[in-house]
């Protein structure tokens, strides 16, 4: 009962984020779900626990869609997944995550200073060099299900509006992890047992119970998280979104130092 109730509370703190920005529920809650969980029961509840919410705010924010941005995003996550997906399952994942921490935590500083007028940004970045952070933004998605950070950074760029940046990136969510759910082993026996329960009334399996505990807790999220995100306007909009940034780098640092995931 200790272990729902502790992911639960994770899942509750990220997923109402999540609702508020957009992004950041699953990078942030991964240290912590695989500390309670491990690594793989991690990564099976919060690639379907985002895909869910994703499905919500797709369905409810439609119209807010960037159509345009979305093909690009998705299409060089796209690119990327693949790769994550087997580096995943043959490689260790230590270096690249502390690798990914560090920069994440220099860009949200970076940013947050610009925002707080602290710095002007003179330096003219290419275009090519926010196309290739969706593409390793894939990679790291097909990993950990915590590509989000990288896509964040280009999107902050191209979608300007609160509305707009939710929207497009709760489809983003949802079609990757329909891949990802789709593709990788990880997840066989999640929908195995689903499979079983609904055609043989079979008993649920601890991926499924870990999914069953959490809706409660992800459905009181999306309900305070959108009366947040409607009362926030579009400059303190990015503030947000940036200090989240920031402290999902801290918390991918945090975790490997503490040896977590």
């Amino acid at each position: 009962m200790m272990t729902f109730l502790l992911t639960g509370i994770v899942v509750f703190l990220t997923h109402t984020l999540e609702v508020i920005t957009g992004f950041g529920c699953t990078v942030l809650a991964f240290p912590f779900v695989t500390w309670i969980l491990g690594i793989y029961e991690a990564k099976i509840l919060l690639a379907v626990l985002t895909w869910i919410l994703g499905a919500y705010l797709v369905s409810t924010k439609f119209r807010h869609i960037n159509w345009r941005q979305f093909g690009i995003i998705v299409g060089l996550v796209g690119l990327g997944m693949p790769v994550g997906i087997y580096l995943f399952n043959h490689f260790p994942s230590d270096t690249l995550k502390l690798l990914l921490g560090i920069f994440i935590v220099c860009t949200s500083i970076m940013q947050l200073k610009k925002e707080y007028g602290g710095i002007q940004l003179r330096v003219t970045i290419p275009e090519w060099v926010y196309y290739m952070l969706l593409v390793f933004g894939g990679i790291l998605h097909g990993a950990f299900a915590t590509g989000g950070p990288f896509v964040v950074l280009y999107a902050t760029r191209k979608l300007r509006d609160k509305g707009e940046f939710r929207a497009t990136l709760s489809l983003l969510w949802v079609s990757v992890n329909t891949f990802l759910i789709a593709t990788d082993a990880t997840f066989d026996p999640l929908l195995s047992n689903i499979a079983a329960v609904a055609t043989q009334g079979a008993a649920m399996g601890q991926s499924l119970l870990n999914l069953v505990w959490s809706l409660p807790f992800l459905l009181v999220g999306i309900l305070i998280g959108e009366v947040v995100h409607h009362r926030v306007d579009a400059a303190l909009f990015r503030k947000i979104v940036f200090w989240v940034l920031l402290a999902t780098g801290v918390f991918i640092i945090l975790a490997h130092v503490l040896h977590i995931g």
